[in-house]
């Protein structure tokens, strides 16, 4: 028997297949299709499209159509249709696991929604008779998250957007770090929002959270309890002429930092401006001489500004 290669086909294009996208979501009235619909009427393969275009989402925004399922459609979505999608695209890559890369790349389901549902990858791995990739999101804590989050809206000046961390590569961490946390880069942002805006012990002693961070199971103790705020944030004792510490915590300056537009009050300038450019939040009536670390004795100063500022009053 001879042996021959297959008959050569065209290339597919990408206009052939946003038109067979659009023909087989007008044939079933619908504005969103499921990988599952469209292969019951559509051309071409899964992975295909996902060639073409990356995605199945680009692929449905490419073809103007919806490319997320409503909250009505995602609720009749079962755990089991779930687990037997993680089975196929573990079977495809010939592996007892799916990383998160691959299903992004291969499965019918948006990875967002999966974190919605499990709480955690290796959760819906577990419940799929799946084994555990042996990557936590846990292994970049939720801080350190915080903190990078801090880092970039600093050196923007304004609030950091997923463009900004995806095509401006300005972030220690990728989108997906943020995603896998947090389950979405909105949900990071609200999540970092919630954590600033905590009134932390020092800011307000009279709260409940202060009154109970000397307490372990309701008894008055002199160590804080896991529930008090991290004591990196404030480890400089109180004098007894103050009512605050010398320290500024994360939050508080923060705070400071973005009343002030993430500019030197001095000088003007900013890390938007200038990434070189470094800022300090100062206080105004210096603490040697009584000043309260609170919002309204603190003021953004750049460190050639503050390191030129003495403590004259």
């Amino acid at each position: 028997m001879k042996f021959e290669l297959n008959e050569y086909t065209a290339q597919l294009s990408d206009e052939e297949i946003l038109q067979d996208l659009q023909m087989v979501a007008k044939k079933l009235s619908t504005d969103y299709l499921s990988i599952s619909a469209y292969k019951k009427s559509g051309k071409y393969s899964q992975t295909a499209i996902q060639g073409h275009f990356g995605t199945w989402k680009n692929a449905l925004m490419q073809a103007g159509l919806r490319n997320e399922r409503n909250s009505k459609e995602l609720k009749l979505i079962s755990d089991e249709e779930y687990y037997s999608d993680f089975q196929r695209v573990a079977k495809l890559l010939g592996l007892n696991t799916v990383p998160y890369s691959e299903y992004k790349k291969y499965g019918k389901y948006s990875c967002e929604h999966i974190f919605s549902r499990f709480g955690k990858w290796n959760t819906v791995l577990e419940q799929s008779g799946l084994d555990s990739t042996g990557c936590s999101k846990d292994k970049i804590t939720e801080q350190q998250c915080f903190d990078e989050i801090e880092r970039m809206w600093i050196l923007l000046g304004q609030q950091p957007t997923s463009t900004d961390i995806i095509k401006g590569n300005i972030s220690l961490y990728s989108i997906d770090t943020f995603k896998r946390r947090f389950g979405g880069w909105r949900k990071a942002l609200e999540a970092f929002v919630n954590y600033i805006n905590q009134t932390s012990f020092y800011e307000d002693e009279n709260s409940e959270e202060a009154k109970n961070i000397y307490q372990i199971d309701g008894v008055e103790n002199n160590t804080p309890s896991k529930k008090a705020i991290d004591k990196s944030e404030d480890e400089t004792p109180r004098s007894p002429l103050h009512t605050t510490s010398r320290n500024i915590n994360t939050r508080l300056r923060f705070k400071v930092l973005q009343r002030d537009n993430f500019k030197c009050c001095a000088c003007g300038a900013s890390p938007a401006k200038d990434p070189s450019v470094v800022l300090h939040v100062d206080h105004i009536i210096p603490w040697s001489k009584g000043g309260e670390t609170v919002e309204e004795n603190l003021q953004t100063l750049c460190s050639k500004c503050n390191l030129g500022k003495s403590d004259i009053i």
